[in-house]
């Protein structure tokens, strides 16, 4: 495999897959109705800049001289910033530190039609309380080992054609 089609591979993990998780967000909060909290919407930008960083590095595969590294380069920054976020989320769910002063709790928009029922039936999101788990990790916990993962590999991608023999098969 040559350095261009490494580059190639890595832009294109790193483009597709956040966009992917980005995508089941946002299928659990409007198809599924499982609202997110404060820190659960921190978690976002990153993971669109990563994916658009890894579709600019696809598209430069094979352009400028360094381009698609610089890229990738800035997506495992984005998704080392997302992971530390996701962690510091999942650290809240399970009791190890305080969150936010924001973490108290959100309100989904209500509207004025019936306010009194409304009121009633609105659900208040708690950042300490994880609402999706699965095989005992919450969506913050998956999000942070999912994050470090895809940095691992625009990290690699970035240092294609700058490894000189090593780590390569």
């Amino acid at each position: 495999m040559s350095v261009r089609d490494r580059l190639r591979l890595a832009a294109l993990i790193t483009a597709l897959v956040p966009a992917g998780m980005l995508g089941f967000a946002y299928y659990t909060q409007y198809v599924d109705g499982l609202l997110p909290c404060i820190l659960c919407l921190y978690q976002r930008p990153p993971h669109f800049a990563a994916a658009a960083a890894g579709l600019l590095a696809l598209l430069c595969v094979g352009g400028p001289r360094g381009a698609s590294r610089a890229f990738l380069g800035l997506a495992a920054l984005a998704l080392l910033t997302g992971a530390g976020i996701a962690a510091f989320h999942a650290g809240v769910e399970l009791k190890l530190w305080p969150g936010l002063a924001a973490c108290g709790g959100t309100i989904a928009p209500l509207p004025t039609d019936d306010l009194l029922n409304n009121l009633n039936n609105t659900k208040i999101v708690a950042c300490d309380a994880a609402s999706w788990v699965f095989l005992g990790l919450s969506m913050a916990a998956w999000n942070a080992l999912a994050s470090l993962g895809l940095a691992a590999v625009a990290l690699w991608g970035a240092l294609q054609g700058r490894l000189k023999g090593r780590f390569r098969a």
